[in-house]
């Protein structure tokens, strides 16, 4: 009777509701505070320093993207890809990403629940990051499939991706069936 009497109360102490204001919106601003504080102190200590000044008359043989560019660059240079179909082919991605929460309308939220989704954002994620690294690797160079660093890259990349899409299908599969992962 005691542990029954103990769990009600923690449960009624549970259900109770805390304020936004002060009590969330302070922990808040105090987080938020201590962001800045660190970012100010590990600018201070190690500065960025700016990249050499662009010269007009004398402009860099090799012109590359920022990083987060450098993906969608290095896709873009494989000669086998036409640039129309590749950004087509990055429009429509674009636009299927922008789109997701419209069509996987399920209520279930825990990754390993949803293969689908899970599987298409691993291979996705993998094929970006790859193509980002070989993107920095080889400056400057097209990606050809006659090449055999360019060809071993992708056909290892893909080796990766399709192992994640496997694993997640197996974990959804033990989960399906009751069992733990």
């Amino acid at each position: 009777m005691a542990l029954q009497s103990h769990s009600s109360e923690n449960k009624e102490e549970s259900d109770e509701e805390v304020p936004f204001f002060p009590n969330v919106l302070l922990a808040e601003v105090s987080l938020a505070i201590a962001v800045v504080g660190l970012l100010s102190i590990f600018v201070s200590l190690f500065p960025l320093k700016l990249g050499e000044k662009f010269d007009l008359m004398n402009p860099p043989s090799i012109l590359e993207p920022e990083w987060y560019f450098m993906g969608v660059y290095q896709f873009l240079k494989t000669q086998s890809v036409e640039p129309l179909y590749g950004i087509v082919l990055m429009t429509g991605l674009g636009i299927f990403l922008v789109l997701v929460p419209f069509i996987d309308r399920g209520a279930e939220r825990r990754p390993w629940r949803r293969p689908l989704f899970t599987a298409f954002a691993f291979f996705a994620i993998v094929q970006f990051l790859a193509l980002t690294i070989y993107g920095y690797l080889s400056p400057g160079q097209v990606g050809t499939f006659a090449n055999s660093r360019f060809t071993t890259a992708v056909f290892l990349t893909n080796l990766i991706a399709f192992g994640l899409i496997a694993f997640v299908l197996i974990v959804n599969r033990r989960i399906t069936r009751g069992a733990d992962p």
